[in-house]
């Protein structure tokens, strides 16, 4: 199958594109979007039986060595591996490779988190950032309707990909809301960033018509092409398990301060310390937070 060069970044939009999307990166040693001809971008061979290993690896699915040449791209790819998607259905989705301290960002409203791989890329290439997406979305697990279950379990995934700190966290909508929870469960937390929902891309809106969302949704490219009507029923069920948590939270006791960049989501109750930033001082307070931390 020929597929053409296309130099213009997609973001990744579901888990499988993100695990793959890291991979490649890793491989080829910088960042590509998911419609990027593998071998148009200066892939070899030895490359792709570096990324047929990882997937052999990772996701313990075994591929035939010429998949590379039929599926050269992310996109093309990972509808191949989408059905064995179980190993990433997990809360910890890696959207970035790179060293040092990790940027934490846990999903919006709509419990996905590959809208945040463009502004992964923003940070810069040599930042890790990890997302935290909501159970529920993917497989049979249920959602999760209480923010402080949730930062419970967010703290444990976060302190298993990096044991001690310092941290980093951020979050868009509910996300945010999360983050400072998980925060009162962590130490040394240098930032907990609220995110203007216009500063990261698009997601998934309020569902009226399942049919005519999932149709609107690919017309916007905000998920694959093979996805069906029962996920837009999950993501249903995550938003509104989501807005019903943060409706019902009560912040933790904490002197920590929320950074809000641009129009703020949230409500922060009058105990919470609130700083406020222009919505374009986001990726340098980021890039500082995370480069001036001990690594």
């Amino acid at each position: 199958m020929n597929t053409p060069v296309d130099t213009d970044y997609h973001r990744p939009r579901d888990p499988v594109e993100l695990w793959l999307s890291r991979v490649w990166q890793d491989v080829l040693g910088f960042g590509v979007g998911i419609r990027e001809h593998f071998f148009g971008i200066g892939g070899n061979s030895l490359d792709a039986a570096r990324v047929i290993n990882a997937v052999l690896t990772e996701l313990d699915v075994r591929l035939p060595l010429n998949v590379m040449a039929e599926h050269p791209t992310v996109e093309s790819l990972a509808a191949t591996l989408r059905e064995h998607n179980g190993r990433l259905a997990g809360p910890l989705v890696p959207v970035q490779s790179g060293a040092g301290t990790p940027l934490f960002l846990i999903h919006p409203d709509d419990g996905q988190v590959a809208r945040y791989a463009r502004l992964a890329q923003d940070i810069g290439e040599d930042c890790a950032v990890h997302g935290l997406q909501a159970p529920g979305l993917y497989g049979d697990t249920a959602p999760v309707d209480s923010v402080p279950a949730l930062a419970r379990a967010y703290a444990d995934e976060i302190r298993a990909a990096h044991p001690s700190g310092p941290y980093v966290l951020g979050g868009a909508g509910a996300g945010a809301v999360i983050a400072f929870e998980v925060a009162a469960l962590l130490p040394d937390v240098r930032l907990i960033a609220d995110l203007d929902p216009g500063l990261v891309e698009a997601g998934t809106s309020d569902v009226a018509d399942p049919e005519q969302a999932l149709a609107d949704w690919k017309a916007r490219d905000l998920v694959p092409s093979d996805t069906t009507p029962a996920f837009v029923a999950r993501v249903t069920r995550v938003r509104a398990a989501l807005v019903g948590a943060v409706a019902a939270w009560r912040p933790s006791p904490s002197t920590a301060p929320v950074d809000v960049f641009g129009e703020t989501a949230n409500t922060w109750p009058d105990d919470v310390t609130v700083r406020r930033h222009q919505a374009g001082d986001l990726t340098t307070a980021l890039r500082t937070a995370l480069r001036t931390a001990p690594r």
